[in-house]
């Protein structure tokens, strides 16, 4: 299965199913394994948390923040289902904040 860098897929974490934005390069793949950073609708709480400008564009159904300091490496498999793809805009956002945590 190959999913791309932006795409917002539903993924049980903690039991609970929870929507995820894939972080992972496109060309870089680590075997069967995708880098994924939390999506939640709770309010932004510092800077590594980015709040999405374009989040009903992106499938989802509420104001939604990206918490750049929650990644997890989970199986291809883990991922349930895709809800949609975050706008260039949100990602590039997304990434450098990722980047500046790192």
């Amino acid at each position: 299965m190959k999913n791309k860098r932006g795409e917002i897929w539903f993924l049980e974490l903690n039991g609970k199913k929870r929507p995820v934005v894939i972080i992972s390069n496109d060309n870089i793949v680590v075997e069967l394994d995708r880098l994924v950073a939390t999506v939640t609708s709770q309010e932004a709480r510092n800077e590594f948390d980015v709040v999405l400008e374009s989040w009903e564009q992106a499938g989802l159904d509420k104001p939604s923040v990206v918490r750049c300091s929650k990644i997890n490496t989970v199986h291809y498999k883990e991922l349930l289902f895709k809800i949609g793809k975050l706008q260039e805009q949100d990602l590039e956002r997304v990434l450098k904040t990722i980047r500046s945590y790192f």
